[in-house]
C-alpha cells in the first residue's frame, strides 16, 4: 500500500512540472500572437512615369504644337526631317525656332535627344486635337476642296479667319455664301473656332500633299518663286487655274514660263504632276519669305501694282499727288477699276491701307522685272 502511494505521488510530480509549463506558455504564446506586429508591409511606391527619353508630355506636346501651327514653313521642314532641330546652321536662319527653344528649355531637351519620335509624337498629338475639337476628316477635305477652288477667298480667310462671320465678307462671295449653306457641320465649326479651324485646314492640307507623295525641294520653290515674283501676269493666272501649266497653248503662248520649265525640270515634274499642290506649296513659301522681309512686301505684289499704275495713269498721277486717296471710299466708288483691282487683290489694299505713302511710291519705283524706276518719270495724263 505504501508503495502504490509513493508511485501515485512520483505520477503526480512528473505531471505538475508539464501541466505548469503549458499553463505558463499559453499567455506568452497568446502574448505573442497578439504583440507581434504585422507583417511589414513594403513602403507604398510611387508610381514615377516611364522613362521619358524618347517620349514628350502632353503639355510640351501641346505647346510645340502650338508653335508649328504658327510657323507653318517650319513645321513641314521638321516633318520633313525632324534631325533639322539639332543643325545649328538651320537654327540659327529661323529665329522664331531658335527662340522658341530657348524659351522652352525641356522641350529643346525632349525634341534634341531623340528628334523622329517627338515628331511623332506631336504628329499624333497633331491628329488627336482634330478630332478633340470635333472636326470630322469629311468637312476638312470639302473645305480643303473648295479653298483650292477659290484662291482669293482662301488667301483672305488664312490672312483673318474671323471674316468667315462677317455678314458683309460673306455675302460679297456668293461661293462661300452658298458653300456654307450645303455644309452647315463646316459653317458651325468655323464660327465657332474660326483660327483652329483654318489651321486644321491648312494642316490637312499639307498632310494631303504628303499622302500624294509631293515632294518638293526648297531649291525648285525658291526658283518658281522668284519666276513668278517677275511675271505677274502668269503668276496670277497660274494662281487662278495651276493647271494652266499643261495647258500646250498656254504655256506656248507664254515663253518665258516655256523656257523656265525647260531649264527647271525638277519644277516642270512636280508642277505637272501635282499643280494644284505645287502652287499651294509655292504660295506658303512665298509668305514665309514675305515675313523674312523687313518691309513685309512681296515683289509680285509691288509688280502687280505698277503694272496695274502703268495702264491707269490718271490715277497713277493721282495717286502719286496723295496715297491716302487709295483709302477713300468716295474716291473708290468712283474709280471702279481701281476698286475691283484691290478687291482682287487684298495684300496690295492692306498694304495701302497701312502706309499708302512708302506702298505707291514704291510700286511707283518698281518695273516690270524688279529693277528700279525713276520715280521722277514723266507720265502723259490720259
Amino acid at each position: 500500500m505504501k508503495i502504490k502511494c509513493t508511485n501515485h505521488l512520483i505520477h503526480c510530480c512528473l505531471i505538475l512540472p508539464t501541466f505548469a509549463a503549458v499553463l505558463l506558455a499559453a499567455p506568452v504564446s497568446a502574448q505573442s500572437q497578439t504583440m507581434t506586429p504585422p507583417a511589414e508591409t513594403p513602403p507604398a511606391q510611387t508610381t514615377t512615369p516611364p522613362d521619358r527619353d524618347d517620349d514628350a508630355t502632353r503639355r510640351q506636346l501641346a505647346n510645340f504644337d502650338s508653335f508649328l501651327d504658327s510657323h507653318p514653313e517650319i513645321a513641314e521642314q521638321l516633318r520633313k526631317d525632324p534631325s533639322l532641330v539639332n543643325n545649328h546652321e538651320y537654327v540659327e536662319n529661323h529665329p522664331a525656332l531658335q527662340q522658341y527653344l530657348e524659351q522652352h528649355p525641356e522641350i529643346r531637351a525632349e525634341i534634341s535627344r531623340n528628334p523622329n519620335e517627338f515628331m511623332r509624337e506631336e504628329d499624333r498629338f497633331d491628329r488627336r486635337e482634330d478630332r478633340d475639337q470635333g472636326i470630322k476628316r469629311r468637312e476638312l477635305a470639302e473645305t480643303d476642296q473648295f479653298l483650292n477652288q477659290h484662291p482669293e477667298i482662301a488667301e483672305q480667310l488664312r490672312k483673318d479667319p474671323r471674316l468667315i462671320d462677317d455678314k458683309q465678307f460673306v455675302d460679297n462671295h456668293p461661293a462661300l455664301q452658298q458653300f456654307l449653306a450645303d455644309h452647315p457641320g463646316v459653317r458651325d465649326q468655323f464660327r465657332e473656332h474660326p483660327v483652329a479651324f483654318m489651321q486644321d485646314a491648312e494642316r490637312f492640307d499639307r498632310r494631303e500633299d504628303r499622302d500624294r507623295g509631293l515632294d518638293i525641294t526648297r531649291t525648285e520653290l525658291a526658283n518658281m518663286d522668284r519666276f513668278m515674283d517677275s511675271h505677274p501676269e502668269i503668276a496670277e493666272q497660274l494662281r487662278k487655274d495651276p493647271s494652266l501649266v499643261d495647258n500646250k497653248r498656254f504655256v506656248d503662248s507664254h515663253p518665258a514660263l516655256q523656257q523656265f520649265l525647260a531649264d527647271h525640270p525638277g519644277v516642270r515634274e512636280e508642277f505637272k504632276e501635282h499643280p494644284e499642290a505645287f502652287m499651294r506649296d509655292e504660295e506658303r513659301f512665298d509668305r514665309h519669305e514675305d515675313r523674312g522681309r523687313d518691309n513685309e512686301v512681296t515683289r509680285g505684289e509691288l509688280a502687280s501694282f505698277n503694272e496695274f499704275l502703268g495702264s491707269h495713269d490718271r490715277i497713277a498721277d493721282e495717286l502719286s499727288k496723295d496715297p491716302a486717296l487709295a483709302n477713300n471710299r468716295e474716291y473708290l466708288e468712283n474709280h471702279p477699276e481701281l476698286k475691283d483691282y484691290l478687291q482682287a487683290h487684298p495684300q496690295v489694299h492692306e498694304e495701302l491701307s497701312q502706309n499708302p505713302q512708302v506702298f505707291v511710291k514704291s510700286a511707283q519705283q518698281f518695273g516690270a522685272y524688279g529693277t528700279p524706276k525713276m520715280a521722277e518719270e514723266a507720265r502723259p495724263i490720259k
